[in-house]
């Protein structure tokens, strides 16, 4: 394999990188149906489902193998699945363009480092997000059986018990500790090494971001 692109194969990285990254980004929405469809319980036997089961069941399987994780009653295989999708799809992108535009195909680790950094980034807002709720539940005392309630204390324990047992009424100061936590780790660690591997990326001279 050649460190860099001859001048036709760069050419035609440049145009194919936006189309790899729309055709996965497809595809996620493609599973993203089929997850929120299942939770209908719709007949397998119309040919819409025919096409969802298709196209999304082995790649399901194989993520539900391979990360057999459930939290809160909440099958969370999928999810990881669109994640790791949605990081090889910037991941290909932005190395198609980085090759394509003349960059050595031996130089792309900041652009995988940037990537994972950037999913970790998502990962972190989302268990803001979650924090967060559990902080104004502890306030409201909503009813345990509701499902989302059930959800995100199933999601949320396992970083809180460190800390002891709630007390019963009033704020949960141990979820507002580890949201505190969470945003100044993802305000001022996360954004730095962000901002780092992008100046690390541009240094290369590759406009890629």
């Amino acid at each position: 394999m050649f460190s860099t692109a001859s001048a036709t194969d760069a050419s035609l990285l440049v145009k194919l990188a936006p189309v790899v990254w729309g055709l996965i980004n497809i595809y996620i929405w493609i599973i993203i149906i089929r997850v929120l469809i299942s939770w209908f319980s719709p007949s397998n036997t119309t040919g819409f489902m025919i096409f969802l089961r298709k196209f999304t069941t082995t790649p399901l399987k194989l993520a539900r193998a391979a990360f057999p994780l459930q939290l809160g009653g909440m099958d969370f295989s999928p999810i990881i699945l669109i994640l790791g999708l949605s990081f090889l799809a910037n991941f290909l992108k932005m190395s198609m363009l980085f090759v394509g535009s003349g960059g050595s195909i031996t130089k792309i680790l900041p652009i995988f480092i940037f990537c994972l950094l950037m999913l970790v980034s998502t990962l972190v807002w989302f268990l803001l997000v979650i924090m967060i709720a559990r902080v104004i539940m502890s306030l409201i005392d909503p009813s345990p059986y509701n499902p989302i309630v059930m959800l995100v204390y199933g999601l949320t324990e396992p970083l809180l018990a460190p800390f002891g047992r709630a007390s019963k009424g009033g704020l949960d100061i141990r979820a507002l500790i580890v949201t505190a936590i969470i945003f100044l780790f993802n305000h001022y660690a996360l954004v730095w090494l962000i901002a780092r591997t992008r100046t690390w990326i541009l240094s290369t001279n590759m406009v890629i971001l």
